[in-house]
């Protein structure tokens, strides 16, 4: 026999089977696998076949499916962000696992395809190392991926000395390197886009 336990928060019920949290329901999704919707704040449904339940499991998981697909139609992501998204809409962690599961074994999920398009959008306003670890924050190894990088650099035919040149030159065209107050701007700046002090330094002078 299974127990399901509807939590209503908002607009939502929190849905727990046997007691584990799996996601939420709206009423009309109670609808459409033949229940009628709680009438109360919290309520419990007994079933003694699992029909319900995988029913119920179904729309979680497809919802939660088509929100990921949403996500990476706009951008390349990789799995630890997708993840994230999903706890914060309320998404358990079973069915969580089993999207990015699905979503990787159709490839819509890549991480080498996420360290490129990542390389190539911040290749010109950011260090190298800061690159990859942003890409290590978003839960993939960049380590395992430099060759890659490397890659995109060559594809790019860009080096970091090309980037703090394009840098100095968005933000402090015409001015003055040699002042000193600039000068310490100029370092502070790129300080922030990743870049070493003798890096700059060495540009600088």
């Amino acid at each position: 026999m299974n127990t399901v336990r509807c939590k209503q928060k908002g607009k939502q019920y929190k849905i727990y089977v046997n007691d584990i949290y799996l996601g939420f329901l709206f009423k009309a999704d109670f609808e459409r696998i033949g229940l009628d919707a709680p009438k109360s704040e919290e309520e419990i449904f007994t079933f003694d076949s699992d029909n319900e339940v995988i029913a119920i499991r179904d729309i979680i998981y497809d919802r939660a499916y088509q929100k990921s697909i949403g996500y990476l139609a706009t951008a390349e992501y990789p799995a630890g962000v997708i993840k994230n998204k999903l706890y914060m809409k309320g998404f358990s962690e079973s069915i969580v696992d089993e999207v990015i599961s699905v979503l990787y074994e159709s490839k819509y999920l890549d991480d080498g395809r996420f360290v490129e398009s990542y390389t190539r959008t911040y290749i010109r306003s950011k260090s190298r190392e800061l690159i990859e670890r942003e890409i290590q924050a978003r839960g993939v190894d960049a380590s395992q991926y430099r060759d890659m990088i490397d890659d995109v650099y060559a594809d790019e035919n860009v080096t970091e000395e090309d980037v703090i040149r394009g840098l100095l030159e968005k933000k402090y065209r015409n001015m003055d390197l040699d002042d000193i107050k600039i000068k310490r701007r100029a370092i502070s700046f790129l300080s922030r886009h990743g870049f070493t002090y003798d890096k700059i330094n060495n540009y600088l002078t």
